[in-house]
């Protein structure tokens, strides 16, 4: 056998190799036939334009490669657009190629079948035809190695990659589409109705999800891998399958922001939580979001937006009242101050008029100084974050979330029970 390296040796043909020191035959048109490993397509077209080459020299310049098949009938491993070309002029009466050169070599089937592989070597191929030999290449390497010794050594996937000038990522690729890509997914890539990238894309994928993406129409790359984007979301129904199961031993409040359940979510659950049972749910959660029932992952920022979408989750209501703390009540029309009458006041009581005008004074800062903070809502339009808990008043001070401004109370976002 010879040197794997010698297959795709540009200085000399593959089937000068293997038919070194042998002499041709002539044999009959009728008793031979085209091998089942041969995998190529062969358009009529250049069958023809071969045709007409032959004709125009007079005869079959180079023999065809083939072997014993049984009885007086030989099997093509190498020349099958000859072949073709010589039975279409016999068709056209040209009675003289109806006899064709031949070597004729024995050969084992594993050697026979890496022969159709290799002898196809010079030739453009396609995508798919290039996955073949990949795949069939790498299986006989692998499953007859009394008869491959060079490739024996365990890096096969090496080997093929610097043999046939392509990286190993590559041959990794091709060998995964052979392995993964469903039938009806592998006649599309057959004829080129979708790219090497897509049949990647779906390869990733099992028949089910496959036949789901094809069922789209989608052939373009692009439109593909949208089809596939889609199908790998979560549904609604895993969203709410584990929202109930992560909520299940919560105490959710009505009013609880959505900044601060992501925050929760992502300390309780993100570092261990997971789930894998029997009632048609799994979900693993990391610090970046949750992944469930082994679709993509989504952030924990998107869980609780569709969570809220599909009304499983009330986060608070959007309301632009303004929120005040210690705001002076509004005299009444006519209504006058005890202030400006310290006659009426005890002596260790009364106001100086310095003292009253300070007082004012302090009195207007603290005003503006609530004003600004708490009727931020209202001066900016910002709506408010949320409602307490114990008043329901709106909580509107940004900076500090966690205390109600109507009531003085601190804000519980506890959500244990």
């Amino acid at each position: 056998m010879p040197k794997l390296n010698n297959f795709f040796d540009k200085t000399e043909t593959v089937e000068k190799i293997l038919t070194k020191k042998m002499h041709p035959q002539l044999v009959s048109i009728k008793n031979l036939e085209e091998s089942k490993l041969q995998y190529r397509d062969i358009p009529q077209e250049d069958v023809e334009k071969l045709a007409d080459l032959i004709e125009l020299d007079g005869e079959v310049l180079q023999p065809l490669l083939v072997r014993k098949a049984g009885g007086d009938t030989y099997e093509i491993l190498a020349g099958h657009k000859r072949y073709r070309a010589c039975r279409y002029l016999t068709e056209k009466g040209l009675k003289q190629f109806s006899m064709i050169p031949c070597y004729v070599k024995s050969m084992t089937d594993a050697q026979a079948e890496f022969a159709v592989y290799s002898t196809n070597g010079y030739n453009r191929k396609s995508d798919y035809e290039i996955m073949r030999e990949v795949e069939g290449m790498s299986r006989l390497l692998k499953e007859n190695p009394e008869l491959f010794p060079e490739a024996a050594s365990g890096r096969l996937v090496e080997k093929l990659a610097s043999i046939m000038n392509m990286s190993k990522t590559v041959v990794q690729e091709y060998k995964t589409i052979a392995n993964n890509l469903s039938d009806d997914a592998m006649e599309k890539f057959k004829k080129d109705e979708i790219t090497k990238e897509s049949a990647k894309t779906l390869a990733a994928l099992n028949n089910e999800e496959q036949a789901k993406v094809l069922s789209t129409g989608a052939v373009k790359t692009n439109e593909i891998k949208q089809a596939v984007a889609e199908l790998k979301e979560p549904s609604n129904k895993d969203i709410e399958l584990a929202y109930h199961h992560i909520t299940s031993g919560l105490n959710m409040k009505k009013y609880v922001p959505g900044s601060v359940f992501e925050n929760y979510l992502k300390d309780r659950c993100g570092r261990t939580h997971q789930y894998y049972g029997g009632t048609g749910l799994s979900f693993d959660c990391s610090l970046r979001g949750v992944a469930i029932n082994r679709r993509k992952e989504i952030t924990w920022h998107d869980f609780v937006s569709r969570a809220e979408k599909l009304g499983l989750y009330k986060p608070y209501d959007y309301v632009t009242e303004s929120v005040t703390k210690n705001e002076p009540e509004e005299q009444l029309p006519g209504q006058d101050s005890i202030l400006n009458h310290p006659e009426y006041l005890p002596d260790d009581n009364a106001i100086s008029d310095n003292d009253k005008s300070e007082n004012k004074e302090h009195e207007a800062d603290n005003e503006n100084k609530v004003r600004n903070e708490y009727l931020t809502d209202k001066l900016s339009g910002v709506k408010a974050i949320g409602r307490c808990p114990k008043c329901l008043g709106a909580v509107a001070y940004l900076t500090n979330p966690m205390c109600c401004g109507k009531c003085g109370n601190k804000l519980d976002w506890t959500f244990e029970k």
